[in-house]
């Protein structure tokens, strides 16, 4: 399933970044548009840079995985930089792997004995 917000306005400092979820056994049934919410938490947490814009949010869907996709775009490198080095940290936390581990775990039609493990976040190829 893919929901996409699309921006047409993507500054030239733009790059695409997906977080992946790992769901085993598998997915019955996700709430995308609940995992979505992953994208519009990001600015709320700690040490998100300035200047930075997150759009074109959706989310890819498979038996045992779901990511969330979006675009992010700055007005300079320099913010884009800062993104990036952010984005590889903020998921090291284990607080904010759980927190959003548990989110996945809620979009789930039938979470009992399903286990969600936040395995990957990384920028992917324009």
């Amino acid at each position: 399933m893919q929901n996409r917000n699309k921006d047409p306005q993507r500054s030239e400092h733009a790059h695409k970044y997906a977080i992946h979820f790992d769901i085993l056994p598998e997915i019955s049934y996700l709430n995308a548009e609940l995992v979505l919410l992953i994208a519009d938490f990001l600015p709320a947490f700690r040490g998100f840079p300035e200047g930075v814009q997150i759009a074109e949010k959706w989310v890819d869907e498979g038996l045992d995985f779901c990511r969330v996709v979006f675009w992010v775009s700055a007005d300079s490198p320099d913010a884009i930089k800062s993104f990036a080095n952010w984005f590889q940290a903020i998921f090291r936390e284990v607080s904010i792997a759980e927190i959003l581990e548990r989110l996945v775990v809620c979009a789930l039609d039938e979470p009992d004995a399903i286990e969600v493990i936040l395995s990957d976040w990384t920028r992917l190829a324009n």
